[in-house]
């Protein structure tokens, strides 16, 4: 007796290896996507923290540094319009008063100006998403997982007795903040959302955000051009020199960390959260 197999249709035969490759090129092109979001948030972390170092800021350095770049980097991955605005008015205020302005406050006074044009521009200017891209909890979820991610490196250093190599610092704080931000975000929508609507409306809210990206990218002018200026001694410019002698080990830190933890979220099938 002659046993007959029945064939399988080319399909279906395929469909399983090509859904797993499908799989994997998704776990790649997310890994890239957080690479370069580790890649915007080191320099930033690396900044701050040496901001606050010349100001005299001790222990809590890390949270601080690591909550303000978490906000920020949250609106710029989640709130693309509104970065981009917010963006371009901090950088172009930035880059005339590095022209204008000379003094130990110089600094201060950009980022308050530039604070203060992007609040008048959030608040003034009707652009299409506005209270549509749920800028509010974007931030919040950015700066809760920036302050947990600061707290782990906080007390991570204190119960080794010895700092964290800041490449290290990096990737913990890139793949906290992006895993934390991806499980969370719904919850913080939900919140905000009824928060607004009967507390603080969003414009205002988004207004105040646009403020702090404003004053974070005219600061970030000053303190990339810190080498290149002639204000020696200020603390700003102490601040800049340390941050370009350590950003290549923070840039490879931001930049493994994310694409690390981009792959694994992809792996283990988290949310994009790209529909909010």
């Amino acid at each position: 007796m002659t046993i007959s197999r029945k064939p399988i249709p080319p399909f279906q035969a395929t469909q399983e290896p090509t859904a797993a490759l499908s799989h994997w090129r998704l776990a790649l092109l997310r890994g890239t996507i957080w690479g370069l979001h580790g890649m915007i948030y080191a320099p930033l972390f690396a900044g701050l923290t040496e901001l606050l170092k010349s100001l005299g800021v001790g222990a809590p350095t890390p949270v601080i540094a690591a909550t303000i770049t978490g906000t920020i980097t949250a609106v710029l991955y989640g709130a693309r319009e509104i970065s981009l605005m917010s963006s371009g008015i901090g950088a172009a205020i930035g880059v005339l008063l590095l022209i204008v302005l000379t003094g130990p406050f110089a600094f201060l006074q950009t980022i308050l100006i530039a604070a203060v044009v992007a609040a008048i521009a959030g608040l003034t200017i009707r652009f299409p998403t506005r209270c549509a891209t749920h800028v509010a909890p974007k931030a919040l979820s950015g700066l809760a997982a920036g302050t947990i991610g600061g707290l782990i490196v906080m007390v991570t250093e204190r119960q080794l007795d010895a700092p964290l190599s800041l490449s290290v610092v990096l990737a913990i704080l890139v793949s906290v903040n992006g895993l934390l931000y991806v499980l969370t975000l719904r919850w913080w929508v939900a919140f905000t959302d009824q928060l607004c609507n009967t507390i603080i409306p969003c414009y205002i809210a988004e207004a105040s955000i646009m403020a702090l990206l404003a004053s974070v990218a005219a600061g970030s002018v000053w303190l990339v051009s810190g080498p290149l200026t002639n204000a020696e001694g200020l603390w700003w410019q102490t601040a800049s020199l340390g941050m370009h002698a350590q950003l290549v080990p923070a840039i490879v830190g931001g930049i493994v960390g994310g694409s690390v933890a981009g792959m694994i979220f992809e792996l283990f099938r988290l949310s994009w959260v790209s529909d909010l």
